[in-house]
């Protein structure tokens, strides 16, 4: 069996099970690793030096997260080679690769002049919805898509509860919510700008045909933290610091894996310590309530008056108001 061969199949058995995503994502990893390596090449052929070429390669042309993930699928296609499909491998090549030291990524937390200076400057965004987002991922250590695709329906503010939906394989739970996390959904639920045919906590303005999608802030989140000269931090490193502070507070691994879902630990959702109630009272006794600045209030347009017939017009500011799918405003 070739490489190729083998890609193939997987993609065909093992791939063709997964979400539509992964899918897609490992369609288009499988043809960039049969465009820098030998596709006709033997399976048994394959050894840790021929993957460690290709991952300087590849290190040249593409960060190290986007290397990490070829690697993967390379490893699991060695997996299932050897486990379902009896191919004759001495192992797994993958496994055998010395560390490299690009690939380490990091290994400290933001300081806490970079937390402040984060903080600030998305608060001072002209959208006060990614000041929140930043904030509540701070608190509840939520995953990106997890946060963005929350529903008004999905937040309890008397229990202090957030049901976090399904996505992909994640599974759904609920996430218990500290003090300063309650304020921060309800500001957000009480946006002056809200628009009233929107289910999304955290919305963006209506597509050409006339829906509406969450927020998305990739684009937005880049250049705030570049406007900062924060250009280290990435958005999943949020993520990371809450679910370091979280230790740091006293939690348990496993009070803070039933909080943040994290799939590094698995414990048994119905044990008495990790229910909500429980985790409630664990949060209020250990994490601090934060105080939050007052919202920043948008300055009215000035009314713009009709020239009279004959006078050459200028077109008016084009600027938005509401951050369309992560488009930033002009400042």
């Amino acid at each position: 069996m070739t490489l190729q061969e083998a890609l193939d199949r997987y993609i065909k058995e093992i791939s063709g099970k997964k979400s539509s995503q992964s899918h897609d994502r490992e369609i288009r990893l499988a043809r960039i690793i049969l465009d820098r390596m030998e596709a006709t090449q033997p399976l048994v052929e394959v050894s840790p030096l021929v993957l460690d070429r290709y991952r300087d390669l590849r290190l040249k042309e593409a960060s190290v997260a986007t290397v990490a993930k070829d690697m993967e699928l390379l490893k699991d296609l060695f997996r299932v080679a050897i486990a379902l499909w009896n191919i004759p491998l001495a192992g797994n090549p993958v496994n055998a690769l010395v560390e490299h030291a690009s690939s380490l990524g990091r290994t400290t937390r933001m300081a806490p002049g970079e937390r402040l200076r984060l903080v600030a400057a998305c608060d001072h965004y002209t959208n006060p919805i990614l000041g929140l987002v930043v904030r509540i991922v701070l608190e509840t250590g939520l995953r990106k898509g997890e946060i963005l695709l929350l529903k008004c329906t999905d937040i309890d503010l008397a229990g202090r509860v957030c049901q976090v939906p399904r996505i992909q394989l994640n599974a759904p739970r609920p996430v218990p919510l500290t003090k300063t996390a309650v304020k921060l959904f309800r500001r957000a639920l009480e946006l002056p700008d809200r628009p009233p045919d929107t289910e999304w906590i955290f919305f963006g303005d209506p597509s050409r045909f006339g829906d509406r999608k969450p927020y998305a802030l990739d684009r937005v989140f880049k250049k705030v933290i570049s406007s900062a000269k924060l250009k280290r931090i990435a958005f999943d490193d949020l993520r990371s610091e809450a679910i370091a502070t979280m230790r740091e507070a006293g939690l348990t691994e496993g009070e803070v894996a039933a909080i943040t879902g994290s799939r590094q630990m698995k414990i048994s959702r119905r044990a008495p310590e990790y229910q909500i109630e429980r985790l409630l009272e664990r949060l209020d006794a250990l994490w601090p309530e934060t105080p939050l600045p007052p919202p920043i209030v948008m300055e009215e347009e000035e009314e713009i008056e009709e020239p009279e017939p004959g006078t050459p017009t200028r077109k008016p500011d084009s600027r938005r108001t509401g951050g369309a799918f992560g488009q930033p405003r002009k400042f």
